[in-house]
């Protein structure tokens, strides 16, 4: 082995440190690039306030007066709600409120426009996802149940029913959850 020249020694250093320092560089760049594309955190109730404001401008704006409209009209304000509620679930999932009334909205809208599976899947989800919202699974779960119920699909829709009387069913529910217990019910013992 021969020893190395004071030559070729100068020459290798200049070039690992070009090396390594264009990957420091591009790392840095990179690093800038993510820290500048974040917005500024936000408080929990600036949080909650940016998931209800987007909610209130989804059903006010759009999903409302889809059911006023008709045609093309209809389909736009629909598809605009659609994706103002699949903002709101992307954009701030831990508010389960809203987006347990986003996933139920949208569900509605794969219901209006026929898309039975797609409705049942939104339906479904929100008990999955949001199952601390009695409200919204109560609801979504009705929706799912008489959208099934009404198409002819009655043994499907009866799973739903059979959850909504198994979760709800009590005496210390308020009048209206009682009211969709006993309808529940009575769909269950329908022929």
């Amino acid at each position: 082995m021969s020893p190395e020249t004071p030559d070729r020694v100068m020459e290798a250093k200049p070039r690992r440190w070009v090396a390594g320092t264009g990957l420091r560089l591009a790392v840095c760049v990179l690093a800038l690039a993510a820290g500048c594309s974040r917005e500024p955190s936000q408080t929990p109730l600036q949080r909650a306030e940016g998931a209800k404001a987007l909610f209130d401008r989804a059903t006010k704006e759009f999903h409302n007066p889809s059911a006023l409209a008709s045609g093309t009209d209809q389909a736009r304000l629909q598809d605009q709600a659609a994706a103002a509620y699949r903002r709101l679930l992307a954009d701030y999932p831990e508010q389960s409120n809203w987006c347990s009334q986003a996933l139920r909205h949208l569900g509605s809208i794969h219901a209006a426009r026929t898309n039975l599976d797609e409705a049942l899947k939104c339906y479904a989800a929100v008990a999955q996802k949001y199952p601390a919202e009695d409200w919204e699974v109560l609801q979504a779960w009705k929706a799912a149940a008489d959208l099934l119920w009404d198409s002819g699909r009655r043994d499907e829709a009866a799973g739903f029913y059979r959850q909504i009387v198994r979760r709800f069913d009590g005496t210390n529910q308020p009048a209206v959850i009682q009211l969709t217990v006993k309808g529940s019910k009575n769909r269950l013992t329908s022929p």
